[in-house]
């Protein structure tokens, strides 16, 4: 077996190309953010401004207003803005910067269509170690206490942003909880970047009068089917009530003023 020849060292921005294909670089080696958790708090504060509808598709979003409201440096603000963008979540505003990008029914559908097969992987995986003994009924206590809580259609929870933002929150919270009982991390590692489009289209959902009630039973029935063990009917009811969220946002973003179209 003969021995690869050896590749003379890197110059500076010059690049190599490695035995798996990728190229590799000095400048790969860029220097570290050292404030991702600001960053990361910034974001979260636009996200959850963009949740209770203190901003809308229009609205400009300038560096320097945001950084004063939210008492911290532009550099933040900055890196938040671009990860949203990145996201989808903002778009350009002419030259005038950026603002909130308006709902796409089409790409909220294909999330929607991904989440699903994992939302079914997760709960049968769940059913499979309640089956096996690995999770007890003490794991699920989290999950019962929010079925228990928002279960209830109460108009209390509906009104005013903080019990949207309640519920919406809530919704995460259960799905979330059954991907960390599957004991496969990979699952909420690859769900984590789009759950800012499943809050925004849940928004649309609990503010269209005509939309269909929360499927709170839904989410006992997917619990009541992991306790049983019975990894089939947990994994049919996840994909079910998947695809049933997916119609009803769609449905909702289509329906209300303002959620799709042009922003600039």
């Amino acid at each position: 077996m003969k021995t690869p020849p050896r590749q003379p060292p890197l110059t500076r921005g010059q690049a190599r190309i490695t035995e798996f294909g990728i190229q590799n670089t000095e400048d790969a080696m860029k220097p570290l953010h050292p404030e991702p958790a600001l960053t990361d708090r910034v974001r979260d504060a636009i996200v959850d401004a963009i949740l209770d509808g203190s901003l809308l598709p229009g609205d400009r979003l300038a560096q320097e207003h945001l950084a004063e409201r939210l008492g911290v440096s532009r550099q933040p603000v900055s890196h938040a803005l671009r990860l949203l963008r990145e996201q989808g979540i903002l778009v350009a505003l002419g030259r005038k910067g950026l603002t909130v990008a308006p709902m796409d029914p089409a790409l909220v559908r294909q999330l929607y269509q991904v989440r699903a097969a994992l939302d079914a992987l997760a709960a049968r995986l769940c059913a499979e170690r309640f089956a096996a003994g690995e999770l007890v009924g003490h794991d699920l206590r989290d999950l019962d206490a929010l079925v228990r809580r928002f279960a209830p259609r109460t108009g209390a929870e509906r009104d005013g942003p903080s019990g949207l933002a309640r519920r919406i929150n809530a919704d995460m919270a259960f799905h979330t909880g059954l991907y960390r009982l599957s004991g496969n991390p990979q699952i909420e590692a690859m769900t984590r970047p789009h759950w800012v489009h499943f809050r925004r289209s849940m928004r649309a959902v609990l503010t269209n009068p005509d939309a269909p009630p929360p499927a709170w039973d839904e989410h006992r029935a997917i619990l009541d089917a992991v306790r049983r063990g019975d990894a089939r009917a947990a994994e049919r009811l996840a994909l079910d009530h998947c695809r049933s969220a997916a119609e009803k946002a769609c449905a909702s973003i289509i329906t209300i003023p303002g959620l799709e179209g042009d922003a600039a």
